[in-house]
């Protein structure tokens, strides 16, 4: 019986050790996994160097403005028109284009002529005057009401007018006019000074 007793004592003792050992691979797997993800989880390495600025969009012409007046109400041959943008400053440096619109909305270069009008163009403090002739006699002509609707004011910075020779004699306005014309805009079109100068028209 006592021999019996040592054999099954044996056969479990060996049962216990072949299943040991049978499952020790996964044991050395598992472990070794485990200390694997342990050491790829360490600390974060420095940020990287920046990476260099994208091209910078084209700029809008911020040199050029428009300012519009409704003048549809206006009377008589000489008109003084409120434009509080022509502070000393712009009267000084800047170019100053001026176009009237008639009420078939077509643009004129002012001073200059539209129809049976001659009309010239006086500029000083925060006014804008314009003069109508006959443009045959040179006598004073009133439009007839509503003829003219719009003024408009191209104001252009003297730093965007293109220099050439004799510049410092030229005026702003002369400035200007060379500029577009070396262009070959003609500064009688409104619209084409407008796509020139990268302005709205409206």
């Amino acid at each position: 019986m006592s021999s019996y007793l040592i054999k099954l004592f044996i056969n479990k003792k060996n049962f216990k050790i072949i299943n040991t050992i049978k499952f020790l691979p996964y044991t050395v797997f598992v472990l070794l996994l485990s200390i694997s993800i342990i050491s790829c989880s360490g600390d974060d390495g420095s940020v990287g160097p920046v990476g260099a600025n994208g091209t910078n969009g084209t700029d809008g012409n911020a040199n050029v403005q428009t300012y519009t007046f409704d003048v549809s109400a206006e009377i008589g041959f000489q008109w003084s028109i409120n434009t509080p943008q022509l502070t000393n400053d712009i009267l000084d440096n800047d170019g100053i284009l001026t176009y009237l619109k008639n009420n078939n909305n077509l643009y004129y270069f002012v001073p200059g002529t539209s129809f049976e009008f001659e009309i010239k163009t006086f500029f000083s403090l925060l006014e804008t005057r314009l003069v109508f002739y006959n443009r045959l006699t040179g006598a004073n002509l009133a439009p007839a009401f509503g003829d003219f609707t719009i003024l408009k004011l191209v104001i252009i910075e003297s730093s965007s007018t293109t220099a050439g020779r004799g510049v410092n004699t030229l005026t702003p306005k002369e400035k200007i006019q060379n500029e577009l014309e070396n262009a070959s805009i003609d500064i009688n079109n409104y619209y084409a000074v407008c796509e020139y100068y990268g302005i709205n028209p409206e």
